[in-house]
């Protein structure tokens, strides 16, 4: 009796992985490391308005007793107009640090609108946004990538952030393509990819950021000496001002070294999203990171606030 062959199920079972593995790359991407990576932002934009604004007011006065007394002349302050909507200070030379707190101020706010509006747009992408797993359209995504590199192109030239002429602000070409791949696939190897795009870019602002924020430092050991000097030489003797300087002077270096170090955090934060939109197994310790100092931060910013009430 001739035996009967089983059936053939390779075939079946080969369909079957491959469907399996198109609905693996096609899964949607957890949104939870994206909406907290936006979230840890806000504190960062928060601190620098702050700590730059503190700055430029304090050097803004330095600047005005420096005229008084006849160490600046008045026709330095002119500002120069490079074009239709732009006017700076053109100090050729000696340039107060008035004039640089007054660009890296303008830098920071912009890299900060820029970074936040990244992380946002991520934040949508994943499936985080108001319309949970409704994408924006790729015109969409187009409009919103011109409006985040012209921040970014605005803190690039404010904080001497040398890019390849060849490459946009923060978005290249190839990331913009690789994001919109995404959005019409929904498959996650274009989003890690498009991410891992991004990442050089990231990591150049963050140095640039971490500069600025130690030009902030710099300028409050200046600031504690100019005041200091007549309290401690004040008669009768009272300690109860210097000690109220002290409070507000370490509480300031305390909140700038957790700024820096939250700008410091942001590329391995950043890194893990593109683990996170690759399903990579990993502990995501950079957003870990990132998180725990900027909750730090947000401590020492209302610290440093009540520090300042009794000086107002």
């Amino acid at each position: 009796m001739k035996r009967l062959s089983p059936p053939r199920r390779a075939p079946a079972l080969l369909v079957a992985l491959g469907l399996a593995a198109a609905v693996t790359a096609c899964a949607s991407v957890a949104p939870a490391p994206f909406t907290e990576f936006a979230s840890s932002l806000q504190p960062l934009r928060a601190g620098t308005d702050a700590q730059a604004g503190a700055a430029a007011a304090a050097s803004r006065q330095d600047l005005i007793d420096k005229v008084a007394a006849k160490e600046v002349s008045p026709a330095d302050l002119q500002l120069e107009f490079t074009d239709p909507f732009t006017a700076t200070y053109g100090f050729a030379e000696d340039e107060p640090n008035y004039a640089k707190l007054v660009r890296f101020r303008q830098g920071l706010s912009a890299l900060n609108d820029a970074l936040l509006a990244y992380a946002q747009a991520l934040a949508v992408l994943a499936g985080g946004g108001a319309g949970g797993d409704i994408l924006p359209t790729t015109a969409q995504f187009d409009q919103m990538a011109r409006d985040l590199n012209a921040n970014a192109g605005a803190a690039a030239t404010a904080l001497g952030v040398q890019l390849d002429p060849g490459r946009q602000a923060l978005l290249s070409v190839a990331a913009i393509e690789l994001f919109k791949a995404y959005i019409e696939s929904k498959r996650r190897k274009e989003l890690a990819g498009a991410i891992a795009e991004v990442q050089p870019r990231v990591e150049e602002f963050s140095s640039a950021a971490q500069e600025a924020v130690r030009f902030l430092a710099s300028l409050v050991e200046t600031d504690y000496d100019k005041k200091v000097l007549p309290l401690a030489t004040a008669s009768p003797p009272d300690a109860a001002p210097i000690l109220a300087l002290n409070d507000v002077t370490q509480a300031t270096l305390a909140t700038l070294a957790s700024l820096a170090k939250s700008y410091a955090a942001v590329p391995a934060a950043h890194r893990d999203l593109a683990a996170a939109a690759a399903n990579r197994k990993t502990g995501l310790a950079g957003l870990v990171a990132l998180g725990d100092e900027a909750t730090r931060l947000q401590n020492l910013v209302t610290q440093l606030r009540t520090a300042n009430a009794p000086a107002l």
